[in-house]
This record gives C-alpha cells, sequence and structure tokens, in this order.
C-alpha cells in the first residue's frame, strides 16, 4: 500500500477519534441539562461529520483491497534477482504437485545465513547458490527475512554431497568464514501427503535442530519403497 495513503488514512482516523470525543462532550452536556438551539445544532453537525468520515474511511479501505488483490504477483526480487517470498512458496506448492505426479523424489533447502548477514554476503551467497542450481527447474527464492530456500526437483542419492558441496564452497570465501551458516535440506519422495505444509513444519524442525550446533549442514532423505524415474539428476561430478 503506498505510504501516502496510510498517511491519509491514518488522518482520518484520528479526526474520527476527536469527533466522537467531541460528540460524548456534546452529549454530557445535554444530559446536563444545557438543551441550547446551539448544543443540539452541534451535535448534529458533529454526528453527521463523523459518519460522513466513517463511510469514507470505509470505502478507500475497499479500494485499497480491490487495487491490492488485482496486482500482479511480483515474481523475483529486483534486489537479488532470486524469487520473491510468494513466488517461492507459490512455485514450491507446484513442484510438491508435480512431484507426485510424476513420480519423482523432490529435494528443498533452507539456508539460514545468521541474523546479522550483510548485504555483501548475502549477494555472494545468492550468486554462488545460482552457479550450483543450474538445471531447469531449480528455484532460489526468499524464505522468510533472512533465510533462502532452493528446491530442486527429480534428485537423487547424489544431492547429499551436492548440498555439503556448497556448504564448503560458501565457507571458503574468506569474508563467509565467521558467517554462522546453516543448511538444512530433505529430499522427500513422491507420497500422496507431500505439500507445501509438509515441507515447511519438515524443514523448520530441522533448522531448529541445526542451529543448536555450530554451522553446519543438515540432511536427511526419506525412504523409496518404489522405483522412481531417473529424471535429471544430480551427479557427483
Amino acid at each position: 500500500m503506498d505510504s501516502v495513503f496510510v498517511e491519509q488514512l491514518k488522518r482520518i482516523r484520528y479526526l474520527a477519534a476527536l469527533l466522537l470525543s467531541l460528540n460524548l462532550v456534546a452529549l454530557a452536556l445535554a444530559a446536563a441539562g444545557d438543551s441550547r438551539v446551539t448544543l443540539v445544532v452541534l451535535l448534529t453537525a458533529l454526528l453527521l461529520a463523523t459518519a460522513l468520515l466513517l463511510v469514507t474511511l470505509r470505502s478507500r479501505s475497499m479500494t485499497s483491497a480491490v487495487t491490492k488483490a488485482q496486482d500482479p504477483v511480483l515474481a523475483i526480487d529486483p534486489n537479488t534477482g532470486i524469487a520473491t517470498e510468494s513466488w517461492y512458496r507459490h512455485m514450491l506448492a507446484l513442484e510438491c504437485r508435480r512431484s507426485v505426479r510424476e513420480f519423482a523424489p523432490l529435494t528443498v533447502m533452507l539456508i539460514h545465513p545468521g541474523e546479522q548477514v550483510k548485504r555483501k554476503q548475502l549477494l555472494e551467497l545468492v550468486r554462488l547458490l545460482g552457479e550450483e542450481f543450474s538445471r531447469p527447474g531449480d528455484l532460489i527464492g526468499w524464505e522468510g527475512e533472512h533465510r533462502l530456500g532452493a528446491v530442486l526437483p527429480s534428485t537423487n542419492e547424489n544431492v547429499r554431497k551436492l548440498v555439503e558441496h556448497c556448504f564448503d564452497r560458501v565457507r571458503a570465501y574468506e569474508s563467509m568464514t565467521d558467517l554462522p551458516l546453516h543448511i538444512v535440506a530433505t529430499t522427500f519422495q513422491p507420497r500422496g501427503d507431500l505439500s507445501l505444509d509438509k515441507v515447511h513444519v519438515q524443514l523448520e524442525r530441522m533448522l531448529q535442530e541445526a542451529l543448536q550446533h555450530d554451522s553446519g549442514v543438515l540432511f536427511e532423505a526419506e525412504e523409496s519403497n518404489e522405483l522412481a524415474s531417473p529424471g535429471m539428476m544430480y551427479t557427483d561430478q
């Protein structure tokens, strides 16, 4: 919402509160027995002004809601070049359904560089991850204010080496040495319960566990009971 419009709404709310207070004062005077015509006129004017302001506030709020609903979803964060949080989660939900439909494992990562990460470090982290995840379908995006997520469709057992390689490569940079970096990842099998909520709960649990320890990688993989299509998989080369 535009900041100027927000300020206008705040002013209207404050004015409405003031008018309501004056209404109460006028009512108190009327209750005290002062029935002058001026008091009646003032009370009527205050009531009409308050009603008008409330109608205006409601109208502007509804207009803002409609405009916001019609705005296109921003897919790419212009500051970093990765997916915005809303678009990332939208695509992750699609990949969960596609994984089940195509019967291909899905790996999802959560990268936590720490609350005090600097912009330069964050941009370097995005660049390094972008170089590693370059297959069609791979996606890097925001997963919260200071966290990044990565969606890697159609992965095999070698993806664990890839996650560890990403961590080692990031920490190899001098500017990243002291970064409290934690990477958690899970390879999900294409079962019927695979969903955005399941992925979120799993990775949040793993991240909270990882944060109890020093920087590092925490990886888990669901056991497969069925043969999966090879797809486009990572190798250890």
